[in-house]
């Protein structure tokens, strides 16, 4: 059996519905119930388990063979993730597939706690016994969806880069491509880390996809750090969070998500990574 826990986000929903287009009916482990028939359809099969709760976790996990793991950003997501990797193990999971991030931003002395955080599971998985294969995705089409308000009311996309400067983007919707069909070939892929991303583009470009989808003029404004910084304090979002995403912001302008690699889509999943054209299409009514 193949489970997926965090089923109900960006990624995870990409994966369980990847797989159930294959043919499979992989077990959806989420938080809520209601959230998950939603994301997911009513067809899907979900239970409902806290990832702290080892317990509740251990039993929820009895039975599943292939484990998929990716959950929310937070300070204690290392800890968390390790707690899921023990219960797997405990319940005689076989094979543990992480979510990690990009190998740049992931280390033990890196700036950001979830970055830190993804090396201490990392290594956990690497010591557990288990076979286990990380991947780690560029950076995020999606995170885009934080910029809709700004798209749709002011026709502006903010963020701490240069115009031209070059990010190789990639759609969640590949990495649960990928991600499902790790899942279906453990003996291929365990002891793996396979990094990916979409082709190279940059967000002048991005905001050009934006301006024909919409049929509207949505301009790039690029403003430094320390600005997008001062901005995320104004909006009041917590310190931790703010840390990370500046971390991020760091790395990116170091060349973290420079570097393109298309051929793990290519190559397992048998096409083309998506487009940021096609990211647009795609969730457009999230913008207009």
């Amino acid at each position: 059996m193949i489970a997926v826990i965090g089923a109900t986000g960006n990624t995870g929903s990409a994966t369980a519905r990847e797989l159930m287009s294959l043919g499979e009916d992989p077990l959806c482990i989420v938080r809520d119930a209601a959230k998950a028939e939603r994301v997911l359809g009513a067809e899907a099969r979900i239970a409902v388990a806290e990832i702290t709760d080892r317990a509740a976790l251990e039993k929820t996990l009895s039975g599943v063979r292939n484990l998929f793991v990716v959950t929310g950003h937070n300070p204690q997501s290392g800890e968390q993730q390790i707690n899921i990797l023990e219960a797997a193990k405990a319940a005689g999971v076989e094979f543990f597939v992480k979510v990690s991030g990009g190998r740049d931003i992931v280390g033990p002395e890196v700036e950001s706690i979830v970055g830190r955080g993804h090396h201490a599971v990392e290594q956990a998985m690497r010591n557990s016994g288990l076979a286990w294969c990380i991947l780690s995705p560029g950076l995020f089409m999606q995170n885009m969806l934080a910029q809709a308000p700004s798209i749709r009311d002011d026709g502006k996309i903010v963020q701490p880069y240069a115009k031209d400067f070059p990010i190789a983007f990639i759609d969640v919707r590949d990495t649960g491509a990928l991600g499902a069909r790790v899942l279906l070939n453990p003996a291929q892929h365990a002891g793996k880390v396979h990094v990916f991303t979409g082709a190279t583009t940059n967000l002048e470009a991005f905001a050009n996809d934006f301006s024909e989808v919409l049929g509207k003029p949505i301009s790039y404004v690029g403003v430094t750090v320390e600005q997008a910084e001062a901005a995320m304090k104004t909006r009041g979002m917590p310190d931790w969070l703010i840390a990370h995403l500046v971390a991020i912001s760091r790395a990116g302008n170091a060349g973290a998500f420079s570097n393109e690699n298309i051929r793990p889509i290519v190559d397992i999943v048998g096409r083309e990574p998506l487009t940021t054209r096609e990211f647009v299409e795609a969730y457009k009514d999230a913008f207009s």
